[in-house]
């Protein structure tokens, strides 16, 4: 008989215990990850890049375009401070693409990224990624990136 393990979901905080310090960093160093849930091809542009007197989590430039890509992230459920940095960022550093990575969407914030869908032209836009981590039996914990529908 094959010996088949569970996939188990792993809390985000026992893998990146801080936002800014362990999981953007972590983000900036693994484009690959992120480029491949976008379907694009990310190079770093830098970390905590600054926008007046705040910071962008990450920015990343496609590859393919050239077009800047910048991104909020949290490892808790979305709220508005996550949302309105990310608009402000992505205006001010002129990006095309916005994307906030979070453990989960509430309703009212996958409507606004719809909204401000139907207000983007052609090759701009914004994305919302849910971030989870699992692990099978004592294995590393892996993470998945998925992009929500919107």
């Amino acid at each position: 008989m094959v010996e088949v393990e569970s996939l188990e979901d792993v809390p985000l905080r026992e893998v990146w215990p801080d936002e800014a310090r362990d999981f953007s960093p972590w983000l900036a160093q693994h484009p690959d990850h992120l480029g491949k849930a976008l379907q694009m091809d990310l190079e770093l542009e830098g970390g905590e890049v600054p926008v007046g007197p705040f910071s962008a989590d990450v920015v990343f430039r496609d590859a393919n375009t050239g077009h800047r890509l910048v991104v909020e992230n949290l490892l808790e459920p979305t709220d508005h401070d996550h949302l309105g940095k990310l608009i402000t960022y992505a205006a001010r550093l002129e990006a095309h693409w916005a994307v906030l990575v979070a453990k989960s969407f509430r309703p009212e914030h996958r409507s606004a990224l719809n909204w401000l869908n139907s207000l983007s032209g052609e090759g701009s836009g914004f994305f919302g990624i849910e971030v989870h981590a699992v692990r099978i039996g004592d294995s590393p914990a892996a993470v998945q990136l998925n992009v929500g529908k919107l």
